[in-house]
């Protein structure tokens, strides 16, 4: 039974090649999924943060990979003009002489459909 133990003061050059080469790095990979899940996020800085400084624990492993796997709210453009104003400003282009007829009739047809 004892022999099946392992102790660091056992190991030689060929375990601590295991270690610093196979055991090590995939652990940091494990260990910074949530970040590299979430690379290209906004909050990517956030989730990094949460993954290095809480993510020793359980609990901050799993709040980093919720927040890179959280869905983004994508900010819709507000549409404070309506196409009446869009078309009277189009109108007023093409009396000016900087709109032709049919380029006003192309951005015509685009505002209406």
């Amino acid at each position: 039974m004892s022999s099946m133990l392992l102790f660091l003061g056992d190991l030689g050059g060929s375990e601590l090649l295991l270690i610093m080469f196979f055991i090590l790095p995939v652990g940091a990979i494990l260990h910074f999924l949530p970040s590299i899940i979430g690379r290209k996020r906004p909050d990517i800085l956030v989730i990094f943060l949460v993954n290095l400084l809480a993510g020793w624990s359980i609990i901050g492993w799993f709040a980093a990979l919720y927040l890179a796997l959280r869905k983004t709210t994508v900010a819709t453009p507000f549409a404070s003009t309506s196409v009446a104003d869009e078309l009277m400003k189009l109108r007023d282009l093409r009396n000016q002489g900087l709109l032709t007829q049919e380029e006003f009739e192309r951005q015509k047809n685009n505002l209406l459909t």
